[in-house]
């Protein structure tokens, strides 16, 4: 079932009251509206059809997902996917530039547009990936320090030691309403989206925190993310770079990449399922399910604010304007966006993550936690200087403010 409803052990229960739902009518169809004995509000659902290894009649809410062992072989398939593509792309290019092919490679190199192996294999027909950022802080957004957060760092370690692992030894403010783990050379690092602080509560941000240490504590930050980022480099270059069609390296990286999307769609969805887990087994259910769908909910309004915003009408700077955007939202849309999200499965789909209500509901079945002290505040009170920290995303988002170069010249020249 859809539509903004919690599911316990097969019943619908209504999320304002807590009151049962009626069961719906076998015959009525695949969408059926619902009225609330409690307080007199109308929901609609959406029967599921079952999936083919379910009996007949059983709904299941959970999102599907491949076992530890079969996730465990698809990981490790993908990483000796990702090292002979580049054992194969090596002889590849050694066989092609033997036969012909330094000659093209030649003339880039004499005319000093050759530097690197990956544009030897561009010459050759093939296509250049790159799986790593050259400017951690344009990319990934600044490192702040504990003295910035005290807050937020000490959550992020309570958080970790719940989940068995080590903190991230860098937090990075990112400029999007996203959040994640990445491992940058020898180190790993949280990022957290400005955006999202300024819509979740402290009890929400744990519940994302703990999902995002959960990658960490699992290896999908590093082993894993590797393989991640090379498939996703893989494609798009492939999808940059059209060249030689049916050249041999471009024939064998299509190959690849064929492989790699199969093995890593369920991959992916089955560790995003075990974080959400470990998310509402920490945060508790509700929290972990009202996160989900305010990150799911934030992302297309920030979208809305960043087309309609104009660095030289707004009287702020992108944050502060989309924190008063964001306040201004009546509450009525608010729950009609949170409602159309979980009521339209195909509105959040994608290979990488299960279906949102299937997420939702699993996380909204585990039990709550005990509220602590500050739960309810804003997320962005974690931080210390508010202001001055969305100042600076905004002036390098926009690439404002920076110390223009000059010339000096000698005194009496």
């Amino acid at each position: 079932m859809a539509g903004g409803l919690s599911t316990i052990r097969n019943r619908l229960v209504c999320p304002d009251c807590g009151r049962d739902l009626p069961t719906p009518d076998e015959n009525a169809g695949e969408s059926v509206e619902l009225l609330c004995a409690g307080c007199g509000r109308t929901f609609r659902a959406r029967r599921r059809s079952p999936r083919p290894e379910e009996a007949p009649g059983e709904a299941s809410i959970a999102p599907t997902t491949v076992g530890s062992l079969d996730l465990l072989g698809r990981s490790l398939a993908l990483g000796l996917l990702r090292r002979s593509y580049h054992l194969g792309t090596f002889g590849l290019a050694t066989l092609l530039f033997v036969s012909g092919g330094f000659v093209p490679v030649l003339r880039r190199w004499l005319n000093d547009d050759l530097s690197q192996w990956g544009e030897v294999v561009e010459t050759l027909g093939g296509v250049r990936i790159s799986v790593e950022s050259s400017d951690p802080d344009g990319d990934l957004g600044p490192a702040i320090s504990r003295i910035d957060a005290p807050r937020l760092f000490e959550e992020v370690e309570n958080v970790s030691r719940a989940l068995g692992a080590r903190p991230p030894e860098q937090i990075r403010i990112t400029y999007l309403p996203c959040c994640g783990v990445v491992a940058w050379q020898r180190s790993r690092a949280l990022l957290l989206g400005l955006p999202l602080l300024h819509i979740l509560t402290v009890a929400e941000l744990r519940a994302v925190l703990a999902h995002e240490l959960a990658h960490l504590a699992k290896g999908d930050a590093t082993v894993s993310a590797r393989s991640a980022r090379f498939v996703e480099a893989l494609g798009r270059a492939l999808d940059r770079n059209t060249g030689r069609a049916f050249s041999p390296l471009r024939l064998w990286a299509r190959g690849c990449r064929h492989v790699a999307d199969r093995l890593i769609a369920p991959i992916a969805r089955g560790q995003e399922a075990r974080a959400d887990r470990a998310a509402a087994s920490l945060a508790g259910g509700t929290a972990a399910a009202s996160a989900l769908v305010k990150v799911a909910a934030v992302q297309p309004i920030f979208r809305e604010v960043l087309s309609h915003y104009s660095l030289e009408d707004a009287h702020a700077n992108l944050y502060a304007f989309f924190r008063k955007f964001w306040g201004r939202i009546p509450e009525s849309l608010h729950e009609s966006i949170r409602h159309g999200l979980l009521t339209d499965a195909d509105a959040t789909v994608d290979d990488l993550h299960p279906p949102l209500p299937d997420r939702f509901f699993v996380v909204q079945a585990y039990a709550d936690r005990a509220p602590l002290p500050g739960d309810h505040d804003l997320a962005a009170t974690m931080l210390g200087d508010l202001d001055a920290l969305e100042a600076m995303l905004h002036n390098r988002l926009f690439r404002v403010g920076g110390v223009e170069p000059s010339v000096f010249h000698r005194a009496g020249t």
